[in-house]
């Protein structure tokens, strides 16, 4: 049995080494301390401990937000070594709630919706001159460890209007962690 495990992980660890074959992880984690309200004029914090840890390739945010004026939201979105990026900000005019995903990769910025409710993918968006790229980036988090306590920031940044922030979860790709039992292998 040991003879046919080392066969099994010398044959990946050739296939690796010459670049025939390369194995990515895909994880989603979503957040379990929603929902929160969105105090008027102000912010809530909301975390997500991320269990899995690897070099991150790739990041995307996904949030459900119910909030009538979309053009109030902020968001921003720090990792436990990435500081915080604005990702989202007065994009939606009047409409009413969110539930997007924020993705570095989504079709070029489009001018933000002004009415209905904001569904679909997203570049990170400042919606103040006429949608442009918001001052931070998902891509921020590329090259950065998964594992630990993220945390999005979501902000009402006028009066008048509240909302609640509903779930929020987090999409990240990179190079998985060796499987336990490759770790503990034994050749003898």
């Amino acid at each position: 049995m040991k003879k046919q495990r080392l066969s099994v992980l010398m044959a990946c660890c050739a296939l690796v080494a010459f670049g025939a074959f390369r194995v990515l992880a895909v994880v989603t984690e979503s957040s379990t301390n929603v929902p929160l309200a969105i105090p008027d004029n102000g912010n809530v914090d909301s975390t997500l401990t991320f269990s899995v840890n690897g070099t991150i390739s790739d990041a995307n945010l996904t949030v459900d937000i119910a909030h009538t004026w979309n053009d109030d939201i902020e968001l921003r979105l720090s990792s436990p070594s990435v500081a915080a990026q604005l990702l989202w900000q007065d994009c939606g005019g009047s409409g009413d709630n969110l539930s997007a995903t924020i993705d570095q990769d989504a079709a070029g910025i489009s001018p933000c919706p002004t009415a209905g409710p904001i569904t679909g993918s997203f570049q990170p968006t400042d919606g103040t001159a006429a949608s442009v790229a918001a001052s931070g980036s998902m891509n921020a988090f590329d090259g950065s460890l998964s594992g630990g306590v993220w945390t999005l920031n979501v902000v009402d940044d006028s009066s008048i209007c509240t909302g609640t922030l509903n779930a929020w979860s987090l999409t990240l790709d990179g190079a998985p962690p060796l499987p336990v039992e490759l770790l503990n292998l034994e050749i003898s």
